[in-house]
C-alpha cells in the first residue's frame, strides 16, 4: 500500500506516531545500552578492584609473614611460627585466587607464568616449620632443648675445674695451665654464642683438645681425671651438637631468605601485573563507552533523518497533489472543459480530485444540454421536431433533460396533426388523435378529433376527379 493511499487525517498521527516510535525505540536502546555499559562498568571495576585487592594481598601477607619470622628470630614465641603459617597460607589462598580471577582477563598466561610463587611459598612455610622445630630443639630458652644440655655440661665442667684450681703439690703448674686453657676454651664459647662462627667453634674445640692434654699432665692419672674428662667430653659433646644444629638452622636460614628473594619481586610483579590490567580495563572501558555513543548518535541521526524523509515525502506528496488539482481547476475556471487530470490517490485529496472530475463531467453534460437546447429552439423555428434526449442524469439536470424531451413530445402531436391533415386532404379518415395533451395542444387534439368524428358520420370529403 502507498503513502500517497493513507487517509490524511491518518497521515499526520501516523507521521507522528512512527517518530514517536522511533524516538521511544532510540531512548529505550540508549537507555538498555548505558544500563549495559554501567552494569559492565560496575562488574568491570569490581572485578578490577578484586584483582588489585588480592594481588595487594599476596604483597601483605608476605611482609607480615616476614615480620612475624623476624619477631619470632627475636623473642623465640612459638604462637608466632603459627602465625607465619597462617601468613603464607593466606598469601598461598590470595594467589590462587589471582590466579582464578586472571582467567579472561588476557594476562592467563603471565600469571600463570608467575604462580611459580606457590612453590616458593610452600618452600618458605616447609622452611619455617623446619627452622621452629630446630630451635625448639635447640632451646627457645637457655634451659631448654640442647642450649640446656650444654649449660648443664659447662655448669659441671666448671665446678669440677674450680675443684681442680683448688689443687696442690707439684702438680699445680700444670693445673694452672689446664685453668688457663679452659677459660680460654669459655671465651671462645662465648664468642661462638655471639657469633656463631665457624672461627670460635674451630677454636673452642682447639682449646677444648689442649685442655685435655693439660688435665693428663696435671693428675696423670686416678678418678678425678677420669671425672674431668667425662664432663669435658659431655661438654665437648653438647657443643658439637649444639653447632651441628646452628649450622643446620644457619642453612636453612639462608635458604629462607633465598625463597623470601624469589617470592618477593614475583609478589611486585602480580601487583603491576594487576594495576596495568586496572588501567587496561580502564582504557577499554573508555572506548567501549565511546563506541557506545556513537552508535547511538547514528541510531539518532538515522532516526531523524528517516523521520524527516517521512515527512518530506507526506509534505512533497501533498503539493504536488495540490498543485495538479490547482491547475486543473485553473483549466476548468479558465472554460477548458476538456482539461483532465490523472491524479490517482487514496486519501481525501484523491476523492477530491475524482469530485472534480465527476463535477467536470457534468458541466460537459450541462454544455451538451445547452448545446441541444440551442439545436433544439433552431429546429423548431424551422418548424421541424427534433428527436428527444437520451443522456441520463440526476437531479437539476435530470429535471431539464425531462422538461426537453417533454417539450418534444407535446412538438410530436402536430406531427401527427400534420399527418391526419395530410390523409383527410387525400379523402382518407385517420385514426383519432391519442395521448393526453394540455393547454393549446389539447384544444388542436380535441378540434382534430371532432373533425375526424364528423368525417366519419358523413363518409368522408368528396373526392375530386381531375
Amino acid at each position: 500500500m502507498r503513502l500517497d493511499d493513507f487517509p490524511i487525517r491518518l497521515k499526520l498521527p501516523l507521521t507522528i506516531g512512527i517518530g514517536l516510535f522511533l524516538f521511544a525505540g532510540v531512548v529505550l536502546f540508549h537507555t538498555l545500552t548505558l544500563r549495559q555499559t554501567i552494569l559492565q562498568y560496575e562488574h568491570l571495576l569490581e572485578h578490577e578492584l578484586k584483582i588489585q585487592s588480592t594481588a595487594r594481598a599476596i604483597t601483605i601477607e608476605v611482609l607480615q609473614a616476614r615480620r612475624a619470622e623476624k619477631d619470632f628470630m627475636q623473642r623465640l614465641d612459638p604462637s608466632l611460627l603459627e602465625k607465619v603459617d597462617q601468613r603464607i597460607q593466606q598469601a598461598d589462598q590470595a594467589a590462587r585466587e589471582m590466579q582464578r580471577l586472571s582467567i579472561g582477563s588476557g594476562v592467563e598466561e603471565e600469571v600463570a607464568a608467575r604462580m611459580v610463587l606457590l612453590e616458593h611459598l610452600d618452600r618458605y612455610r616447609t622452611l619455617m616449620r623446619e627452622i621452629g622445630s630446630d630451635w625448639q630443639a635447640k632451646g627457645l630458652t637457655h634451659r631448654d632443648g640442647l642450649q640446656g644440655v650444654f649449660n648443664q655440661a659447662a655448669r659441671a665442667l666448671e665446678e669440677g675445674m674450680q675443684r681442680l684450681d683448688r689443687g696442690a703439690g707439684e702438680e699445680s703448674v700444670s693445673g694452672l695451665a689446664a685453668m688457663v686453657d679452659y677459660l680460654s676454651m669459655r671465651r671462645m664459647e662465648k664468642n661462638y654464642l655471639l657469633r656463631q662462627d665457624e672461627e670460635s667453634a674451630t677454636e673452642v674445640e682447639k682449646w677444648a683438645t689442649g685442655l685435655n692434654e693439660r688435665l693428663r699432665r696435671a693428675l696423670r692419672s686416678g678418678k678425678e681425671l677420669e671425672r674431668l674428662e667425662n664432663l669435658l667430653l659431655e661438654y665437648r659433646n653438647a657443643f658439637r651438637s649444639l653447632v651441628t644444629l646452628d649450622r643446620a638452622l644457619d642453612e636453612k636460614m639462608n635458604r629462607l631468605r633465598n625463597e623470601i628473594r624469589q617470592v618477593e619481586p614475583l609478589a611486585e610483579e602480580i601487583d603491576a601485573m594487576a594495576a596495568r590490567l586496572a588501567t587496561q580495563g580502564a582504557s577499554d572501558t573508555r572506548r567501549n563507552a565511546e563506541q557506545t555513543a556513537q552508535a547511538i548518535f547514528l541510531i539518532s541521526l538515522t532516526t531523524i533523518l528517516l523521520c524527516g524523509w517521512l515527512t518530506l515525502r507526506m509534505v512533497r506528496g501533498l503539493v504536488r497533489a495540490i498543485s495538479a488539482l490547482s491547475h486543473f481547476a485553473r483549466e476548468v475556471a479558465n472554460g477548458n472543459l476538456d482539461a483532465t487530470t490523472a491524479l490517482t490517490r487514496g486519501d481525501e485529496i484523491g476523492h477530491l480530485a475524482e469530485v472534480m472530475r465527476a463535477m467536470v463531467q457534468r458541466m460537459r453534460a450541462i454544455r451538451l444540454i445547452a448545446d441541444r437546447l440551442v439545436v433544439i429552439l433552431a429546429l423548431i423555428g424551422r418548424g421541424a421536431i427534433p428527436e428527444p434526449l437520451e443522456v441520463e442524469f440526476h437531479g437539476d439536470f435530470k429535471k431539464i433533460t425531462d422538461a426537453l424531451n417533454d417539450l418534444i413530445a407535446r412538438l410530436s402531436a402536430i406531427r401527427q396533426m400534420a399527418v391526419s391533415m395530410d390523409r383527410i386532404s387525400r379523402g382518407e379518415i385517420p385514426e383519432k388523435l391519442a395521448g393526453e395533451y394540455h393547454g393549446e395542444f389539447r384544444r388542436l387534439h380535441e378540434s382534430m378529433n371532432v373533425i375526424i368524428d364528423k368525417l366519419r358520420e358523413i363518409g368522408g370529403l368528396p373526392t375530386t376527379v381531375q
